[in-house]
């Protein structure tokens, strides 16, 4: 799946190992995922991700349909395209609760402030109205995080109110209907 300027592939496992060294140990991106705050030793990251992160991934593939999108630059040069992220759907512990599967996307802080996560979280919303996977989805945000703030407002979603998720009490949730 392209956009004007991303590569989109389904998350792969040399993706997702990417994405654990290059994202999960940079004080930027993970100033948002408040369990991964403070941890330098690469191998307890990689055994809490795939718990986090690539079992999630899998079991809403299986069980919904539903993909996690690896994000790449370089859709002029595809044979030198470069890994900047991930966005996908996602059942998650709030699913239930709120009525719908749950955005999610993490970018590279050297591809922050791009739009990157705008277009591919659009992505991965036409995919889902295309195949019907869903007529509504849910999205948290941690409070102090205006970057994805905007990037749910760019995408319509609409705000619901605070919530405690993930760990945290300062979230945000926001809601939009896909049909």
């Amino acid at each position: 799946m392209n956009t004007p300027r991303l590569i989109l592939e389904p998350m792969s496992h040399e993706c997702f190992d990417i994405f654990v060294r290059d994202m999960l140990t940079d004080p930027k991106v993970v100033e948002h995922y408040h369990s991964y705050r403070g941890l330098f030793d690469l191998q307890q990251i990689r055994v809490r991700a795939e718990r986090d992160f690539w079992e999630h991934f899998e079991a809403s593939r299986m069980s919904k349909g539903f993909e996690i999108w690896s994000i790449f630059e370089g859709i002029e040069r595809p044979s030198q395209k470069s890994f900047v992220g991930w966005a996908g759907l996602l059942q998650s512990t709030l699913s239930d609760e709120h009525g719908g599967p749950e955005l999610q996307y993490m970018i590279a802080s050297r591809a922050s402030g791009k739009g990157y996560a705008t277009e591919a979280a659009q992505a991965v919303l036409d995919d889902a109205r295309q195949r019907q996977l869903t007529g509504k989805v849910i999205a948290t945000v941690d409070i102090p995080n205006k970057g994805s703030i905007r990037v749910l407002e760019k995408l319509d979603f609409d705000f619901v109110g605070t919530i405690d998720a993930y760990g945290s009490p300062d979230m945000y949730l926001y809601t939009c209907a896909l049909r």
